[in-house]
């Protein structure tokens, strides 16, 4: 096993050939035997009889230890599980200890989860025993087994009833554990049907019982009833906001969970406000009530009831709006007209003598207070959770503002000053949260210079993801006047003086203030180029970063209003055809002399058709070995260019380009089976064709099914070749490569199995059926079975256009050639470190890639050091419309150190995907620093 695939390798599609049937190959037995030798080689056991066999004679201390044993094991014949549960059955019986008993029950859980054991025997076996039992701490564990074991398969109704029936005889149980872990049952079992008529309301009824987390885990369990379908109906709203005030943190959770559920589903059910008439709607009353649990003494309440606020966005805009107003607006209180006095008086029967003063008054005096109709805690109710003490609650409450902002362009408007008062939390991640809710409701609105001083104040943040963060913002917004952009423009250039490295921020960030005020920047022009009337100014450095940031501004402006080009002097416009070339994503085309046409290839056209042709004639040569290998190398070539010219069409053709190169390599490497001598050396090729089926199966994504059978045949053609060359070669062990050839056909037959209308090719199909009948599959024997079919392979088939193919590729942003070169040398002293910044942006990367993103330094002397980067240093990059689904940035520090060296040399650095052990897939072209460690200087 040392040698098999973390991924199971991956490999090619079929040639279009009579169908064959594909054999339904041992997968199970191949797995087996592997785990076997290796349950064998390290010597443990792997019956569970022997080890309930012990169980017999031993105390009930011993037993405990050995039910331990069996719990770590977890690798048995499955054939003996029946006997075995018999003996645990009998043993549990006559076992006077609880906590022996509680182990037996638990290993059957585990049993059903980590095995292939019956379920359902287990289910019956449960239930029984539980049935006599006395013990509530027993029965307890028995409850979370049945429900572990009822989640490891799909169970009948029949035996999801047998469950259900026997929690609700447990809810009767004096003990409040086994009350709740039968509620827990039940609301995970339950039928929708049944829940609907009487479960849910047995449920609720346990909202009233006297433990609290009953209590609480009768709200829970009504939740996930409504997860699973069932209605839940509004009649349980009263009950949850009774709850509210209960006095333990676990059942408020629940309830405002509750609450929240309900207000969401029936918005507009209409309940009467409390000591009065008056009706509102259900969602406006449960926003009040989660606005109130804001000031909850509980933090995980309050973070909970910030972060439920934000998924009611069908409140009415007054209740909105009240949140960031503390003082309760008058006209949200009940009020009657003087006719409605007057007719209350009337019917009251009560006439006035006139001998008292005021005796005609009301006899009931109504409270204004009791005729709120919104609750009190409504009232400035996010400002308490932004002024909260806990980063949690702040951030959850910025996270709600700006989701409901994004649903309510006048409440964006209102929340706007809030959110600018967030950029100056002590907190990064509450300032970075601020920043990003800012930039996502930038479309609603436009920024006044007042607010632009508190953000511009904060661009001189310590923190390079808070400027970044408010780059993308003001590129993002809008201002008002002629003032606030210019105002932009200079704190933006004189942060970027003193932050240099923010260089490629500053630049996406002035060219979308460009784009975004044409009209603004049209009249500011002169001023920003000192550009004067009457006399010639002196041309300007186009080197300089903060006169190249004016110029992308400008030229992005004058692409959406051409009347600006007019105002340039000559030289800018000579600046612009030098930054044009040089930085084509920031500077756009624009009509300055000579042809203005731009040649654009369109996946769908241009590189498609070109892509068709280039298959088609590979296809047409398909059966002149020595033609198509020459087109086969040629359309590497081809393909490369057409992944750098189009990056819409970049993923296929990178796909098909590295298909094309192991194809190339497996047609050497059969000659060598069959005793053809090469040109180069069989362990070079064999190592270059693993890399690129690694590459194939993990540097990939988007691929259909027909691919990923292409790429799980090619993986099979290379193991079974790599098996081959060995056992010829005689120089190294083979059983690794065997092995892993079994690892992959098992694989593949797997796939195929779990994929019907798939066909294999006719090399997949003759090594799955010769693998099937290996009763012993040692090296050599399945040499002899495959060397046939491999030496007599056909050519592998050419795979099929899919333009959503995206490849997973880096670009190193810092350091570049140019900041660390011969005359900017790394100098440390030998045998310490020197830290490097390293910026790097990476595309396409899958989220189970992350933890395998690995740093790779190497030095001249050929030492190579790979480096396992933080977690918290790789992160999504941010866009104007929030995380990129794609795109990943990490920034970190790579450390150099080495003995003393007699002059400067080259350290390569490089960022890469460690798929296996000592193969690391290389994801960009590795940038070059020189350094050089200097001996130590002695002291006099």
């Amino acid at each position: 096993m040392a040698l098999a695939v973390k991924r199971s390798i991956s490999e090619i599609n079929t040639l279009p050939e009579p169908a064959t049937i594909v054999p339904q190959i041992t997968t199970h037995r191949l797995y087996k035997r592997i785990r076997r030798n290796a349950c064998k080689s390290s010597g443990t056991l792997t019956s569970i009889l022997s080890y309930v066999n012990m169980l017999e004679d031993a105390s009930s201390n011993d037993a405990l230890q050995i039910l331990l044993k069996i719990t770590d094991s977890m690798h048995f014949d499955e054939s003996e599980f029946p006997d075995a549960i018999r003996k645990l059955v009998e043993h549990f019986q006559r076992e006077p200890e609880s906590a022996v008993r509680v182990k037996i029950l638990s290993l059957f859980a585990d049993l059903a989860t980590e095995t292939g054991i019956d379920g359902q025997q287990l289910i019956d076996e449960v239930i029984k025993l539980l049935k006599v039992e006395q013990s509530a701490k027993v029965i307890s564990q028995g409850l979370i087994v049945l429900e572990k074991i009822g989640k490891s398969f799909t169970p009948s109704v029949a035996y999801i009833n047998q469950m259900v029936f026997f929690a609700k005889v447990k809810l009767f149980s004096p003990s409040h554990n086994v009350q709740r872990h039968a509620i827990l049952l039940l609301g995970v079992f339950v039928l929708v049907s049944d829940a609907e008529k009487e479960s849910l309301e047995l449920i609720g009824k346990y909202t009233d019982s006297p433990d609290a987390r009953v209590r609480a885990q009768a709200f829970r369990s009504m939740l996930t009833l409504g997860e699973r379908g069932v209605q839940l109906p509004p009649s349980l709203y009263p009950r949850a906001c009774a709850s509210l005030t209960d006095d333990y943190e676990c059942v408020r959770r629940e309830a405002l969970n509750m609450v929240f559920e309900l207000g969401v589903r029936h918005p507009e059910e209409m309940i009467k406000v409390q000591d009065s008439e008056q009706e509102v709607r259900l969602i406006d009353d449960a926003f009040g009530k989660v606005c109130s649990a804001i000031c909850d003494l509980s933090m995980n309440i309050r973070t909970l009831a910030a972060e439920l606020l934000g998924g009611m966005t069908m409140v009415s805009d007054e209740f909105l709006h009240q949140t960031l107003d503390k003082k309760l607006m008058s006209n949200m209180r009940k009020k009657r007209s003087l006719h409605e006095r007057s007719a209350a008086h009337f019917a009251s029967g009560e006439w006035s003598s006139g001998k008292k003063w005021a005796d005609d008054a009301p006899k009931e005096v109504i409270s204004a207070d009791s005729v709120s109709l919104m609750a009190s805690g409504a009232c400035g109710a996010l400002v308490q959770g932004l002024e909260d003490e806990f980063l949690e609650v702040r951030t959850a409450s910025v996270n709600s503002m700006c989701k409901l902002a994004l649903k309510n362009p006048l409440f964006a408007v209102t929340s706007l000053d809030f959110l600018v008062d967030m950029f100056n939390d002590e907190i990064e991640e509450v300032r970075l949260r601020a920043i990003y809710s800012l930039t996502a409701i930038s479309r609603h609105i436009i920024l006044r210079e007042d607010q632009l001083e508190t953000m511009l104040s904060s661009l001189e943040d310590y923190s390079v993801e808070v400027r970044e963060g408010l780059h993308l913002m003001l590129g993002a917004c809008k201002v008002s006047t002629k003032a606030c952009l210019t105002l932009v423009v200079q704190k933006v250039l004189d942060v970027l003086l003193k932050y240099p490295e923010d260089r490629l921020s500053t630049f996406g960030c002035m060219q979308r203030v460009g784009q975004k005020h044409p009209e603004i920047c049209m009249s500011i022009t002169p001023q920003l180029l000192l550009d004067h009337p009457f006399f010639d100014s002196a041309e300007r450095d186009v080197e300089d970063p903060a006169y190249v940031c004016v110029l992308i501004m400008l030229f992005n402006a004058a692409q959406h209003l051409p009347a600006m080009l007019s105002l340039f002097p000559e030289t800018t416009i000579k600046h612009y055809a030098y930054l044009r070339d040089t930085m084509p994503n920031f500077v756009p085309r624009l009509a300055v002399g000579g042809d203005t046409k731009e040649l654009n290839l369109i996946g769908s056209t241009g590189s498609r058709q070109f892509l068709e042709t280039l298959l088609s004639n590979i296809q047409r040569a398909y059966s002149a070995p020595q033609a198509r290998q020459a087109l086969l190398k040629a359309a590497q070539d081809d393909l490369d260019r057409l992944a750098e010219i189009d990056p819409a069409f970049s993923g296929t053709a990178n796909f098909t380009s590295v298909f094309f190169g192991a194809q190339l390599q497996m047609e050497q490497l059969q000659l060598a089976a069959t005793g053809h001598s090469i040109k180069a050396p069989i362990k070079e090729c064999l190592l270059q064709l693993i890399k690129k089926c690694l590459m194939l199966q993990n540097l990939f994504s988007n691929l259909t099914i027909d691919d990923q059978l292409l790429v799980k045949q090619m993986c099979l053609r290379a193991s079974a070749l790599n098996l081959v060359l060995i056992v010829k070669d005689r120089s190294q062990s083979a059983l690794g490569p065997c092995q892993l050839l079994l690892h992959i056909a098992s694989d593949a037959s797997s796939f195929l199995q779990e994929n019907t209308p798939l066909i294999a090719d006719t090399f997949t199909s003759a090594i799955l059926t010769k693998l099937a009948t290996v009763g012993d599959p040692k090296p050599g024997r399945v040499y002899r079975e495959i060397l046939p079919i491999v030496q007599t392979a056909a050519p592998v088939v050419i795979p099929q256009i899919n333009t959503n193919i995206k490849m997973c590729k880096a670009r190193i942003i810092e350091p570049t050639e140019n900041s660390y070169s011969a005359e900017n040398v790394i100098k440390v002293t030998a045998g310490l470190i020197a830290a490097v910044p390293f910026v790097a942006e990476l595309e396409n990367l899958q989220q189970s890639q992350r933890q395998d993103l690995r740093l790779k330094v190497k030095y001249p002397d050929q030492n190579v050091h790979i480096i396992v980067p933080r977690k918290r240093d790789l992160k999504k990059v941010m866009t104007e419309q929030g995380e990129s689904e794609s795109q990943w940035r990490l920034r970190t520090k790579v450390l150099l150190s080495h003995g003393v060296w007699t002059e400067a040399s080259t350290v390569e650095i490089t960022i890469c995907l460690s798929v296996k052990p000592n193969n690391e897939l290389e994801l960009c072209k590795p940038v070059k620093v020189h350094f050089a460690p200097k001996p130590v200087k002695r002291g006099l």
